[in-house]
């Protein structure tokens, strides 16, 4: 099975399309639907069930089957307002989460591909290269990635699984809104 964070989100569920449109449709959607329009992004999409983030969470605790299933986690879930200041929040929800996700996945040798962000390089004077020289985050989402980014950086030699993280630049396209 794939695990799609975010994916009732405008990158997950343009994820889940793409996993779809290559008949795979043993996915599970991780979400928060607090905001009910965001079921416009899940509608026509196959996917096998879907979980709120909290209930995930307790589900990679304990559930066993899930640990057994899960071939790879595709981590597109956080709040990617920036605009957001409320650093409490965004840390909790774009580095703390995604920690947990990150152990999970190593534990049971599960790839993991996660999304960070383009942001963390600040406003690009000295280029956008994965080189800490070039990250100058300049708003709380970024240094929210950043900070995972970071983690996973010092962590990585002795992490077993198979871990990619995407600096997305700014994107656009259907189900955007």
């Amino acid at each position: 099975m794939k695990v799609v964070t975010g994916g009732a989100g405008f990158i997950g569920s343009n994820l889940v399309k793409k996993l779809n449109d290559n008949d795979c449709k043993d996915i599970l959607i991780v979400d928060d639907l607090t905001d009910g329009k965001k079921i416009k992004n899940l509608a026509g999409l196959d996917f096998v069930d879907f979980i709120n983030i909290e209930d995930f969470l307790i589900e990679i605790s304990s559930s066993k089957s899930l640990k057994d299933n899960v071939e790879v986690i595709f981590h597109q879930g956080a709040c990617s307002s920036t605009t957001e200041w409320n650093g409490k929040y965004l840390m909790s929800n774009n580095y703390e989460y995604s920690k947990k996700l990150l152990h999970f996945s190593s534990e049971h040798n599960i790839q993991f591909i996660y999304a960070s962000s383009a942001s963390v390089y600040g406003d690009g004077i000295n280029g956008f290269s994965e080189n800490r020289s070039n990250e100058n985050p300049i708003n709380m989402y970024a240094f929210s990635k950043f900070q995972f980014d970071q983690y996973v950086r010092d962590k990585f030699s002795t992490l077993k699984n198979q871990i990619i993280g995407l600096r997305y630049f700014n994107v656009y396209g259907p189900g955007e809104s």
